[in-house]
């Protein structure tokens, strides 16, 4: 595009009807393309929240103020939205919301896989390739604001890409929560990515610890840390990132693997991450059977595992997950079931929640944000089994556990937490 075509724009000019050019990478916006037509204001909040200063815009594919015709703004005043058209543009917004976060989460997938492909081969491109994945996550955390972590849909990605990027996104979220800079997130960020690149050199059977049987086997799968470690060698890693992938299995208490190191002896990003694959491997183990639900997990670590863990991220990251994280099965206070798919890691006792409404489509059902209703909260979880098999229909409680992060609605225009 010429320099005729293509000008530059404050963000503080940003209007309706400007056709607009993000010149970001694939994890630097939310939005399905890097032009198109702004149509609405809270796109135009979103542009804002992305932290650019100026953009290109075409003037050609623009729509022209509406100051160039008062006389037709006058004579045809623009009527406000009626309920129905209201309920029509949220769903429209919480479909695209989803579709971005999914589709985002599927680039990722693929991404992780061909770095799997090369860690071998080409190492050091490997590397280069998890380097970028890595800040592209980071850039995406920080340039939107407060995040929410947002539950996927069931086909989201196969096992090993699905669970490193879990432990990628909630590791970032929980050391953004915990005050680490943008250096130490990066470096978090790359670790959490990588913590499992061991067991591309195990037997397909055994990369899964649940599927371990024997002493021998459990024992050659504890043996993926250690070709983990190799491999980060080989690919040029830092000592803090080699050592998170070193660590990822050791606890507090001493009762982890390979070293039964204790308390000091793990660094903190270790410690973070060794919480997160915790988690991530109660919810999402290689046998659905064998799964718990979110709360389930959350409740267990508290109860019966906090010695494993470092106290203090421990807290900080039940408080960030809410007592229902995304993925929880819930009995409202109004005795409705819904289902727990985001919530904000600024404000977590107040999730967005699908409600089973028999009257409603579930393809049109809206999301509930409980931080606006003042008179409706979570009474209970309940495992999915429990519920109605109607209600099991509806809400499609997820047998395997998917997160991704979105910007949280509103970010913008709320006090940032003390």
């Amino acid at each position: 595009m010429s320099d005729i075509q293509a000008q530059f724009i404050d963000v503080d000019e940003l209007r309706v009807g400007l056709y607009i050019y993000l010149d970001l990478g694939w994890m630097g916006h939310p939005f399905a393309l890097n032009n198109f037509k702004i149509d609405s204001e809270s796109q135009i909040e979103t542009i804002r929240g992305l932290g650019l200063k100026r953009l290109r815009w075409s003037p050609e594919l623009s729509d022209p103020p509406a100051s160039a015709d008062p006389v037709v703004r006058l004579e045809t005043p623009v009527a406000p939205p009626t309920p129905a058209e209201q309920q029509r543009r949220l769903l429209l917004d919480q479909q695209a919301s989803l579709a971005r976060c999914e589709r985002e989460f599927a680039d990722a997938a693929r991404a992780f896989r061909d770095i799997l492909k090369l860690a071998c081969a080409q190492p050091e491109l490997a590397y280069e390739r998890a380097r970028a994945m890595a800040d592209g996550l980071v850039r995406r955390l920080l340039d939107q604001g407060e995040s929410c972590i947002r539950l996927l849909s069931e086909q989201a990605g196969e096992q090993i890409s699905l669970h490193a990027i879990n432990v990628s996104v909630i590791a970032l979220l929980l050391g953004q929560r915990l005050g680490l800079d943008a250096a130490a997130l990066d470096r978090l960020a790359l670790g959490a990515l990588l913590h499992d690149i061991g067991k591309v050199a195990l037997p397909e059977r055994l990369r899964w610890r649940d599927a371990v049987v024997s002493a021998a086997e459990r024992k050659l799968f504890q043996r993926h840390v250690e070709h983990g470690v190799e491999l980060a060698a080989r690919m040029g890693l830092d000592a803090e990132i080699g050592a998170i992938i070193a660590q990822h299995h050791e606890y507090v208490d001493g009762s982890g693997f390979p070293g039964r190191l204790r308390g000091e002896q793990l660094t903190y990003p270790s410690r973070i991450v060794a919480l997160v694959n915790h988690y991530d491997m109660l919810c999402n183990p290689s046998n659905p059977v064998a799964a718990i639900t979110p709360h389930q997990a959350l409740s267990l670590m508290f109860a019966q595992s906090r010695d494993k863990f470092d106290a203090d991220i421990l807290a900080v990251f039940i408080r960030m997950m809410g007592v229902y994280p995304p993925g929880s099965v819930v009995v409202l206070s109004d005795g409705r079931h819904a289902l727990v798919v985001s919530v904000n890691a600024a404000r977590p006792l107040k999730p967005r929640v699908i409600v089973h409404e028999p009257r409603i489509p579930r393809e049109e059902a809206l999301l509930v944000d409980l931080e606006h209703e003042e008179k409706l909260s979570i009474r209970q979880s309940l495992k999915p089994l429990q519920l109605p098999r109607a209600v099991f229909d509806y809400l499609l409680p997820r047998q395997r556990i998917c997160y991704f992060f979105e910007r949280a609605r509103e970010s913008m225009d709320r006090p940032k937490p003390p």
